[in-house]
């Protein structure tokens, strides 16, 4: 029941209007999380569910920011299946890219705890404790791109780790600020045990969305925009023809083209041509 028009979730909105200003990126993101407050709970625990061999860490995660992926992209989303296929789709180089993570991110990680525990010991102990903080820090930034990559474009492992390398510096600007984020949330573990509470209910999902929201227009801009400008070419689309057609509203949505219409052309050969999901 509606109490003085508040909590009618029947009566219409007032709609978007196309020609709009379009809000910024910062005040769109908290918006969009408030509205998958819950589904990020769901998610969330679904991706603990499914974590729980330690061998299926890194399908599990392609199926998480497969998720959110669309979340971000406001695409309609049915949970459970997405989640199950983008988990199958994508388990033999999601499986050797968690491994790959676990590896380094741990073998990182009690390089920098002995360095930090040692660090009195002499003087010099700060070099390599200084590299192992920049090594951890660019593996953090790579995996804002490698999962995103997997469950977005098909390329061998190999690409997708260069192209997270090159990444974790092209994006620098939004990797510091998923990383802020990121810090800002684990950091509190190290004093807080209840603050595992959190990650339990909603961290790993949280974590993820922000870096997901932060980094996919970075592939879009750089890998998916390229590839569909390429490929226009190839069918020997006009990108000038599509412009005007966009701005004639008067132009029916439909138009019968008969004769004009292009023989489709053969099929490249797989290799390392990128494919996009």
């Amino acid at each position: 029941m509606a109490l003085f028009g508040l909590f009618n979730y029947s009566k219409p909105g007032p709609g978007v209007d196309k020609n709009g200003p379009k809000k910024k990126r910062f005040f769109y993101f908290f918006e969009l999380y408030g509205r998958k407050f819950w589904k990020l709970i769901e998610l969330n625990l679904l991706y603990l569910v499914c974590c729980i061999p330690i061998v299926t860490i890194g399908p599990a995660t392609c199926g998480l920011v497969y998720i959110l992926r669309n979340f971000a992209n406001e695409k309609p989303v049915f949970m459970v299946s997405d989640f199950f296929d983008a988990f199958k789709s994508n388990f033999k180089q999601g499986f050797v890219i968690g491994l790959f993570d676990l590896l380094t991110t741990g073998i990182v990680s009690v390089a920098l705890i002995w360095y930090i525990a040692n660090q009195q010991l002499s003087i010099a102990m700060a070099i390599p404790l200084v590299i192992c903080i920049i090594v951890e820090v660019l593996l953090m930034f790579m995996r804002f791109y490698t999962y995103l990559m997997t469950v977005t474009v098909e390329l061998p492992i190999k690409y997708i780790l260069k192209n997270s390398f090159i990444f974790a510096f092209l994006g620098l600007k939004s990797n510091l600020i998923s990383g802020f984020w990121t810090v800002l949330l684990i950091l509190p573990l190290l004093w807080l045990w209840p603050w595992l509470l959190f990650f339990v209910v909603i961290g790993f999902s949280t974590l993820a969305f922000i870096a997901t929201f932060n980094s996919y227009p970075y592939i879009v801009k750089y890998i998916i925009e390229p590839h569909e400008k390429q490929m226009r070419a190839e069918m020997g689309e006009d990108d000038e023809d599509d412009d005007e057609d966009e701005e004639d509203d008067d132009e029916p949505i439909f138009t019968d083209i008969g004769s004009q219409e292009k023989p489709a052309l053969p099929e490249k050969k797989p290799g390392k041509q990128k494919i996009i999901r």
